[in-house]
């Protein structure tokens, strides 16, 4: 497992995919630091310790940037009938799955702490240092905790879709659809039979919970209830342990042709 962890991992590295990802994320933050530094005591009044605080609502970004991470660990194996020379040179099919989910793991976590170190260097060099500097960090700290489990839990719903629909398009629009609109679609049923079915109102928004973008709604609300930290590990590893299940099985099942 290791030897073909460490081939997936030098592969992905070797992408120009992934460092022009970086590259425009990069730049991206760049720029906004730079407004706001050039707008500050003008328009805006921010300092480096708002900077780390508005991170707070960019976090369910996290889930979309796994679609980019796990695509390029996959990489339309399908398409080019890669997985098909795996399959036959006689890897198992588990190594194979579960190799291509811990390197796009390793893969999110890296660009995740490399993406957040710069976004808070350019804070900490381009805006006006402040007493709440410290607690802001904290603070983040405390949301990453909660945003941790739910990513992860993303990352392996679109190994998943990665894995079971040919095409790595599909797979991409079905797990996005899965985060973007499965959420809504359960508030707004709730929403239409709270009057004739109360209690079947009741139990959709109880699944709404066990959806892995429910643990970061609000979570201004929540720092420091540290209940929401559960909740988030736990509905991740729910989403971890059932997609690669799911995977897996269809996986092991199916013709590679």
């Amino acid at each position: 497992m290791l030897d073909y962890l460490r081939a997936e991992c030098y592969k992905m590295l070797h992408r120009s995919y992934l460092w022009m990802a970086l590259l425009i994320v990069g730049g991206l933050e760049l720029v906004l630091v730079l407004l706001w530094a050039w707008l500050n005591g003008d328009a805006v009044n921010m300092t480096a310790s708002a900077g780390f605080t508005m991170l707070l609502y960019l976090l369910s970004l996290g889930y979309y940037a796994t679609a980019i991470t796990s695509d390029i660990v996959f990489s339309d194996q399908y398409k080019f009938n890669t997985l098909k020379n795996e399959v036959a040179y006689g890897i198992l099919r588990t190594r194979i799955y579960l190799g291509k989910l811990f390197a796009g793991v390793l893969l999110s976590i890296g660009t995740c702490a490399l993406l957040l170190g710069w976004y808070a260097l350019l804070c900490a060099l381009m805006l006006p240092g402040d007493d709440a500097a410290l607690e802001a960090l904290k603070v983040l700290g405390f949301a990453l905790l909660c945003a941790f489990p739910v990513w992860l839990g993303a990352q392996a719903l679109f190994t998943m879709c990665a894995f079971t629909i040919r095409g790595n398009t599909a797979g991409t629009i079905l797990g996005l659809g899965i985060l973007a609109i499965l959420g809504q679609l359960l508030t707004f049923l709730s929403l239409l039979v709270s009057l004739p079915a109360p209690a079947l109102a009741d139990a959709l928004l109880a699944v709404k919970g066990l959806l892995l973008t429910s643990p970061l709604e609000n979570l201004t609300d929540a720092i420091w209830d540290w209940s929401r930290v559960a909740w988030a590990w736990a509905v991740g590893a729910g989403w971890c342990v059932g997609t690669t299940a799911l995977g897996l099985w269809c996986f092991r099942r199916r013709e590679i042709s």
